[in-house]
């Protein structure tokens, strides 16, 4: 069984106990902050980095089976992982300099960087099946308009809505999966998803910290119409991990909620 790696001392920590990475990555911890911890956050993901290629050390991405049942759906979400951020990095530049933290651009160029890795050791899973990834597909066409058309506060809710679905996702694929270097890769990217999903909702919570109930239940509105997209095109696999669109639901709305507390 693999852990997740943790946090510096000064972030947020998704470290288990015994319990089973996929449990660990739908129960984030909470730790209420006052203020958004940049520099602490640009030194995880940097040390995140290390992390990442230790583990591709160890496997061999040309022999990873995976259920020839799944591809289809595991090429969309490598596609939606292999964004270049040109909207988001613009975004998060002007938030930097209006409000004096220059590490937060830093962290989210490292967020995207560590984002394209997933989509590299996805692609590579895929070609070793002899599949080729998408250039492509509707749904991740939509999610990138969305991104596009709409200034920091929304870019980040559509970001925490991806990392929610992520975490849903890739929890399954691990109880999916019996190719043990399968299961070690999707586990690897559910770790950094569930770390993802504590860096963005920081902000988020420190920007919704005043008047922020009706944009909370906006966001859940919103994450609940983007849960009935997904599970209709990916109940093939989530059905691994939830018993019905109802749990599954619920466990999405759980996890945006539990950002409130931070």
């Amino acid at each position: 069984m693999m852990t997740v790696p943790s946090a510096p001392s000064s972030a947020p920590s998704s470290e288990p106990s015994q319990a089973s990475t996929t449990h660990l990555a739908l129960e984030i911890a909470s730790h209420p902050v006052s203020k958004p911890r940049t520099k602490s956050w640009a030194t995880y993901f940097a040390q995140n980095t290390k992390r990442w290629q230790q583990f591709a050390d160890g496997v061999n991405f040309q022999t990873i089976e995976l259920k020839p049942v799944f591809i289809e759906s595991i090429k969309t979400f490598q596609l939606g992982e292999q964004s270049e951020g040109r909207t988001l990095k613009a975004l998060a530049e002007q938030y930097s300099i209006h409000h004096n933290d220059p590490d937060y651009l830093v962290a989210i160029q490292q967020f995207i960087a560590e984002e394209q890795r997933h989509a590299t050791y996805l692609a590579q899973a895929l070609q070793a099946n002899e599949s080729e990834t998408f250039s492509q597909q509707w749904s991740d066409g939509l999610f990138r308009k969305l991104r596009q058309l709409c200034g920091w506060e929304m870019m980040i809710s559509v970001l925490l809505t991806a990392e929610v679905i992520a975490i849903t996702y890739y929890s399954s694929l691990v109880q999916a999966s019996s190719e043990p270097q399968a299961k070690q890769l999707f586990e690897r990217i559910l770790q950094d998803e569930a770390i993802h999903l504590q860096f963005h909702g920081e902000y988020l919570c420190h920007a919704r910290s005043r008047n922020g109930a009706i944009r909370w239940q906006g966001h859940r509105l919103f994450l609940f119409m983007v849960a009935t997209l997904v599970w209709c095109e990916h109940r093939h696999i989530l059905k691994c991990n939830f018993s019905s669109f109802v749990s599954f639901a619920k466990r999405c709305d759980t996890l945006l909620m539990n950002l409130t507390a931070l």
